[in-house]
């Protein structure tokens, strides 16, 4: 096998893979760039017996264990939806460098074609060319009809898997969502009747509050429960912070859960 050759027609398409699913094309979807990070750092390795002279000292057994289970990317295109994608590497174990380095192209070709991507007519032919070269696969390789139902049951397990992944997400984000806007509590209605009556226990203050400041903002808390209609969210914890902006990190609160209150003159209330 005429690796340069190969080389030259694999890193176009592996750039083009890259400029769909890049992790850092998803700075601000931290699960969506774990997720395609993971997947990237398993396909370097999956072609590294293409790319690199290195891959030759590695072992069958680390070759194969890269083959277990499906990579599974979060694409980014313009003007397509974002979609996730999985794919599953063929698993058969190869007798000498060439076959694997033909196993893989194969391997690619194929993940190109579940993301969109089409190799340009010239690469095709390249392909095919240097797959002659290579002679026929061996006889104990797996069908073309069962490494496609392997790959099938691969990727409908990686979707179940991502499914439970983004349940268990949503779950936590309503859950978050409804203690923010939560206005039950046991005492309501004895709190309508009577004085509203701080708890100090569930009072928290961010690092930045020094704590001789501790007392102050209990006192005028408390000076003004009334105004702040304390008996509607008197179950929720509250962050007392130095001000908004160290409260917030790209867009996102630094205390889900908790009712924010800045540090001021008079006491203010962001939910």
């Amino acid at each position: 096998m005429d690796t340069t050759r190969l080389q030259a027609v694999v890193k176009p398409l592996l750039h083009a893979v890259l400029k769909r699913v890049h992790p850092d094309f998803f700075a601000r979807q931290p699960t969506a760039k774990n997720t395609n990070h993971r997947s990237v750092q398993r396909l370097q390795g999956l072609l590294a017996p293409i790319l690199t002279s290195k891959a030759a000292t590695e072992s069958t057994e680390r070759r194969h264990e890269l083959t277990h289970g499906p990579l599974e990317f979060v694409t980014r295109d313009s003007g397509i939806p974002q979609q996730t994608v999985t794919f599953a590497f063929n698993q058969q174990r190869t007798q000498s460098m060439a076959e694997l380095q033909v196993q893989r192209t194969r391997d690619l070709l194929g993940l190109c074609k579940a993301l969109g991507i089409e190799a340009a007519p010239e690469a095709q032919k390249e392909i095919e060319e240097l797959f002659r070269q290579a002679g026929p696969q061996p006889a104990c390789a797996l069908s073309a009809d069962a490494v496609a139902r392997l790959r099938a049951a691969r990727a409908r397990e990686a979707r179940q898997n991502y499914a439970r992944k983004r349940e268990l997400s949503d779950f936590r984000a309503s859950l978050l969502a409804g203690l923010r806007k939560s206005t039950w509590s046991p005492i309501m209605g004895a709190a309508k009747a009577a004085e509203p009556k701080l708890d100090r226990g569930k009072l928290f203050f961010a690092s930045e509050i020094k704590p001789g400041r501790y007392m102050d903002v209990v006192q005028r808390l408390e000076s003004q429960l009334h105004e702040l209609d304390y008996s509607r969210w008197c179950m929720l914890p509250i962050m007392v912070v130095e001000s908004w902006k160290s409260a917030f990190s790209g867009g996102r609160t630094r205390y889900p859960g908790f009712v924010l209150l800045e540090y001021l003159e008079h006491v203010q209330i962001l939910h």
